[in-house]
């Protein structure tokens, strides 16, 4: 037992570190993208950047701003009722878990959903929420709901919330800038002036628009990378919180023997729930939004 806090650590550690190379590499690719576009339009690079990337900073402040309702509204979300014997409960674990993290209590929703379910949004945990449906509370035991906050409540404690957040915002700058370069092309035949200069003009647009649209693929590769590394460190972390990763173990494993049949809301949150509400990851993929049930079981228990 002396070890596991010691595990603990360098397994967050290196999670954070992995994480912030994510992110770095990010933020080379949007900017390559704005090259990119400078290159096809067959404008100096230098004026692409200019103009686009204040246009760019501009949309990731908007979809930081907006995010925590953002994501409120598409969970269909709402308070939780106080006043409601299992909700209440709900509140309590919250409120424990926060204690145990020496953070702010965050607030406490609800989503109408039978599926095993829960997710955390916020910019900081001033601002935090911790989200769980209704079949979590009603098919969890109080071990196993405590397991779930637990998790929940590590993501809000690494930052996990802003880092997603901000991830979101950079890959839906990278899609938005593509789409709109390629019906440009499509509809103008940008490049044109760049295409009389000879060869070597053509392979550079055409490096260019390959780029482009591989950009977004890339991107949102990167961001469900992100999303399965802080599922594992939430996981690890959460068992820390509790003391008890056996809790967490039992409650995923009911989620795995329990197949979602009434998913609500949008998939653009998906990756924020603790398991996805729409397919539940039973094998590794590149492009699952969560690691494998089966791993992360595996890896609560040989804690």
């Amino acid at each position: 037992m002396e070890q596991q806090p010691r595990l603990v650590e360098d397994h967050i550690r290196k999670n954070k570190r992995d994480t912030v190379l994510i992110c770095m590499f990010m933020g080379v690719l949007l900017f390559g993208v704005i090259l990119a576009i400078g290159i096809v339009l067959d404008t100096p690079p230098l004026f692409t950047t200019l103009v686009a990337l204040p246009v760019v900073l501009v949309y990731i402040l908007i979809t930081y701003s907006f995010s925590v309702q953002s994501v409120i509204s598409a969970a269909r979300a709402r308070p939780a009722d106080p006043n409601n014997r299992d909700e209440r409960l709900l509140m309590n674990k919250v409120d424990e878990m926060a204690t145990a993290a020496g953070l702010p209590t965050p607030k406490v929703y609800v989503q109408d959903s039978h599926d095993i379910n829960a997710f955390a949004t916020g910019h900081k945990p001033e601002d935090s929420i911790i989200c769980a449906t209704t079949g979590a509370i009603q098919k969890l035991n109080s071990e196993e709901l405590e397991g779930v906050i637990g998790h929940e409540m590590s993501h809000i404690m690494n930052r996990d919330t802003l880092v997603m957040t901000v991830t979101v915002g950079v890959v839906g700058a990278i899609a938005l800038l593509s789409e709109i370069i390629l019906y440009s092309l499509f509809w103008g035949g940008a490049g044109g002036n760049r295409r009389d200069r000879g060869g070597g003009g053509i392979i550079l647009v055409i490096i260019g628009i390959v780029f482009i649209v591989l950009a977004p693929i890339f991107s949102r590769l990167t961001y469900l990378a992100i999303s399965r590394r802080r599922e594992y460190l939430a996981d690890a972390d959460g068992a820390y919180l509790t003391r008890n990763p056996e809790g967490l173990a039992k409650a995923l494993e009911k989620i795995e023997a329990d197949i979602p049949d009434d998913p609500k809301g949008s998939k653009t949150v998906a990756p924020l729930y603790i398991v996805n509400p729409f397919k539940r990851a039973l094998r590794d993929s590149i492009w699952s939004t969560h690691p494998p049930l089966d791993e992360r079981i595996r890896r609560l228990r040989s804690m």
